[in-house]
């Protein structure tokens, strides 16, 4: 385990941070996958979700700090944002591609490059995720990576419809863009596969 690893291990619950040890695992195999950097993946994985347990004051509070506004939404979604926004600062971190992943990786974005797509999906598909429609979203993975953040998606878009959650701009216009990019023979593979799915 590298120094994030030991960071998480530190600053996580158990169960927070077995979740991450599966979202590097998986970001890991997507990097590889699909020709991604692999490090860059890895440490967005392993910081993605290190504030994820601090209270929304905490989150309020370092924010405040950095002179930026909170970011719009749930404050259970601003973990992310934060981190982003602190990543230099308290973690020296200084690359573009990571703090927009960890920025991205809770509603997504439109302009998501390969590194924010690998950890988008793999938040979404790690191991430990039961959710019902998780398998659909490994085939998708496993077939095409614009594929599974369109999956991702409509995945998070739908959960929220059933809970009657607003939802945001990002993810809206991010199943938008992504299905508008996928090629029509991997959306009709994508649907005779997850045909096999009990």
């Amino acid at each position: 385990m590298n120094r994030w690893g030991e960071l998480a291990r530190e600053r996580l619950s158990d169960r927070r941070f077995l979740h991450v040890c599966g979202v590097v695992d998986t970001a890991r195999e997507l990097a590889v996958r699909y020709g991604v950097d692999q490090e860059k993946c890895e440490t967005a994985a392993w910081l993605h979700d290190i504030l994820r347990e601090a209270p929304a004051s905490e989150l309020r509070s370092l924010m405040a700090d950095s002179g930026r506004p909170l970011p719009e939404g749930d404050a259970a979604t601003w973990h992310g944002p934060v981190t982003a926004e602190r990543l230099a600062r308290d973690f020296g971190v200084h690359d573009d591609q990571i703090r927009l992943a960890i920025a991205q990786h809770t509603l997504g974005h439109p302009d998501m490059d390969k590194v924010a797509q690998v950890l988008f999906v793999a938040d979404a598909i790690e191991p430990g995720r039961l959710f019902a429609g998780v398998e659909r979203l490994r085939v998708a993975a496993r077939m095409d990576l614009l594929l599974a953040v369109a999956c991702v998606a409509d995945a998070s878009i739908q959960f929220l419809l059933d809970r009657r959650g607003s939802i945001a701009w990002q993810t809206v216009a991010l199943h938008n863009r992504a299905w508008l990019g996928i090629d029509e023979t991997v959306a009709m593979a994508y649907s005779e596969n997850i045909k096999l799915i009990p």
